[in-house]
């Protein structure tokens, strides 16, 4: 039976966790990031919220750049990884043995692993509580086609997208995964 509650709680999980990278003045960074999405077409524009005493945020604010990427299931260490040591303290590419290649449209790390990714160009910081929300123009995206089909879907016989359930626990969505396809048509 649902109850009402007297706590803060935060609930958005089961969710995805980007990747988001940035860099300034050769200093460069990875973090995770649950709160995220893709909030605008024409253009493109991609949000992320980030607290503003993280590394990455402060590249992110002087650059005006920054990548957002989404990782396979086998990454999920290292999504746990930089979202929980700080890039003040380490550098987390070199300390992971991060791989990644240089942004085409901006000079951001774009992550060799990430089956999807953005290179963004910041237009609007705007605090909220206790965490920035900065929304990018999307400048660049990669795809690695080998994990989607014609249709446009991801192929879950090929790729395991992790899902995060809060205290550093994951499940694979995946090819096991129950399907439920709802094609619903009105006739007009």
């Amino acid at each position: 039976m649902r109850i009402p509650i007297d706590e803060a709680l935060w609930y958005s999980y089961p969710g995805m966790v980007a990747l988001v990278t940035a860099r300034y003045n050769g200093k460069q960074n990875i973090m995770a990031s649950g709160w995220h999405t893709y909030i605008g077409s024409s253009p493109g524009i991609y949000g992320i919220s980030l607290r503003k005493e993280t590394y990455t945020y402060s590249l992110i604010e002087k650059s005006g750049v920054f990548g957002v990427h989404f990782m396979p299931g086998h990454c999920t260490e290292i999504i746990q990884a930089v979202g929980t040591f700080s890039g003040f303290r380490l550098d987390k590419f070199t300390e992971f043995n991060i791989s990644y290649e240089e942004g085409l449209k901006a000079d951001i790390p774009v992550l060799s692993d990430a089956y999807f990714a953005y290179e963004c160009r910041t237009i609007n910081i705007t605090t909220y509580g206790d965490h920035e929300w900065i929304a990018g123009e999307i400048l660049q995206c990669y795809r690695d086609n080998n994990y989607f089909m014609d249709n446009g879907l991801l192929d879950l016989t090929k790729l395991e997208i992790p899902l995060y359930l809060g205290r550093s626990t994951y499940r694979l969505l995946n090819k096991d995964s129950k399907e439920k396809d709802h094609p619903f048509y009105l006739n007009r």
